[in-house]
């Protein structure tokens, strides 16, 4: 009885490859996509009950279960550490490819700068499952194309600050007159603060003073991304056409 039961259940596992081959996984609810990646980290048993297990725990979404901490995650009955590794790492890969997809080493997808808007996507992606505050300074060759950016400062939730002495040192490791500014607010709006907007006016006058224009800075929220380049309070930033892009 054992022995058919395995035969039924390896079946499903293949009968479900075959259907993410056939039609991808826009043909899957939550759970069917949780239950499939689960197969790889729990090879023999079934994964269903789990991945409902998963969904119930963390919110009821997949972006939810991606989020939640690793040692919660192993909390829940049927996620091994194998199966917990194997959702953070696909959280991160998950990034890695959003991010990297605006990477300017192919000429057939490089990726100019041609408003805030460009931005603000490329910054979604940089802030996926952040839940600290953390700033990025972004760099910007002289034809607007993104080449890289790095994590300048981390801290609790209101807590970041724009440190000019790194964000100065960033921008002369990396050789680069302009560059853009990130940071997100993880539990908040993506509106810019009098302290964001102080701050950046107090910082750009630093890196003008030195030949580096700052672009933009664009803030991440719970619901989306803000330029602060179009925030009409924060026009004392940029003067005349200075950042425009």
């Amino acid at each position: 009885m054992a022995e058919n039961k395995t035969n039924i259940h390896e079946g499903h596992r293949q009968r479900v490859k075959d259907r993410f081959l056939r039609f991808g996984v826009e043909s899957f609810t939550d759970v069917q996509l949780l239950e499939a990646l689960l197969f790889y980290a729990v090879p023999k048993r079934d994964t269903n009950e789990t991945a409902h297990l998963l969904l119930d725990t963390f919110g009821g979404t997949f972006a939810k279960v991606l989020e939640a901490d690793y040692n919660e995650l192993i909390k829940v009955k049927g996620v091994g550490e194998n199966a917990a590794s194997l959702l953070k790492f696909f959280q991160m890969a998950s990034k890695r490819y959003l991010v990297s997809s605006f990477a300017a080493e192919d000429d057939e997808v490089k990726k100019r700068v041609t408003g805030q808007s460009f931005l603000c996507d490329y910054c979604n992606n940089l802030f996926l499952g952040c839940k600290n505050e953390v700033l990025y300074a972004i760099a910007l060759d002289s034809e607007l194309v993104v080449r890289c950016h790095e994590v300048i400062s981390e801290g609790d939730p209101g807590k970041v600050n724009l440190p000019a002495r790194k964000i100065v040192e960033f921008a002369l490791k990396h050789n680069c007159d302009r560059i853009a500014l990130a940071h997100n607010h993880p539990n908040g709006s993506s509106q810019a603060s009098r302290n964001d907007i102080s701050a950046t006016a107090g910082l750009a006058e630093v890196l003008e003073g030195l030949g580096i224009e700052l672009i933009d800075h664009i803030i991440v929220g719970k619901y989306g991304a803000t330029s602060m380049h179009e925030n009409i309070l924060a026009d004392r930033v940029w003067k005349d056409n200075y950042g425009q892009i």
